[in-house]
């Protein structure tokens, strides 16, 4: 099995400069995972700073992630952060017209944007994304795209190569892979719940703090659906 995920990485040996969008939760952290194991090359964490006032652990959980690697991997990384405002996340950003004629929510078109400066500034060879499958089960709130693997898994944009090796891959399967590479310890330092808490913010939450699940937004049914499936 782990001979037929790292040839659907589509790695190139030539590359020295590889960019993975890495948000803290399981999904990137092992795509980023299986590309530091197969690859020697510079590793640039591009990561959107989100909900900042009703959802600051999740930066805080990000630099865990990212503490993990480099006592793992040595110091071979570069980190870039940048804000996603708000008032520009779904759902209550309008739709934009992006460059490409395409109507886009404004957090999907900042994260887009902001890799694709990332890219140029520090000229990278490809830029990874860990987006997956939706489950089989419907849950409530499933971005609906998902169900049809609506990117492509490989594609040069603008002398880049963009690459989505989880898109045809359920969440399943991607749980398996901690316990199968023997990495629970990485899985337990990611999130996937995307709720919020009254009383529960940036004024009140420090670093550290436990930070409860709300077991009702498609990120934790989805991760729970998943960890029932693990053999």
């Amino acid at each position: 099995m782990l001979v037929n995920i790292y040839m659907d990485l589509m790695l190139n040996p030539n590359w020295k400069k590889i960019g993975i969008s890495l948000s803290g939760g399981a999904d990137s952290a092992l795509l980023a995972y299986l590309i530091c194991s197969q690859s020697d090359a510079t590793i640039h964490f591009n990561h959107q700073i989100r909900m900042w006032r009703t959802r600051p652990w999740q930066n805080y959980i990000f630099h865990q992630v990212v503490n993990w690697f480099v006592k793992r991997f040595g110091d071979r990384f570069h980190i870039h952060e940048n804000l996603v405002p708000p008032e520009m996340e779904e759902p209550n950003t309008t739709y934009i017209t992006d460059e490409y004629g395409k109507s886009k929510p404004g957090n999907r078109i900042i994260l887009r944007s902001y890799n694709e400066y990332i890219a140029h500034r520090e000229g990278l060879d490809a830029l990874y994304a860990a987006v997956n499958k939706n489950p089989d089960v419907r849950f409530k709130g499933a971005p609906e795209e998902r169900y049809e693997g609506h990117i492509e898994p490989h594609f040069v944009h603008d002398g880049i190569d963009i690459v989505h090796p989880f898109v045809h891959t359920r969440k399943d399967w991607i749980i398996q892979q901690y316990y199968d590479l023997g990495i629970e310890d990485l899985l337990d330092i990611t999130r996937s719940c995307e709720g919020e808490f009254e009383g529960l913010n940036y004024k009140t939450y420090t670093p550290g703090d436990p930070v409860p699940l709300c077991g009702e937004c498609f990120w934790c049914l989805e991760r729970e659906w998943a960890l029932g499936e693990v053999e």
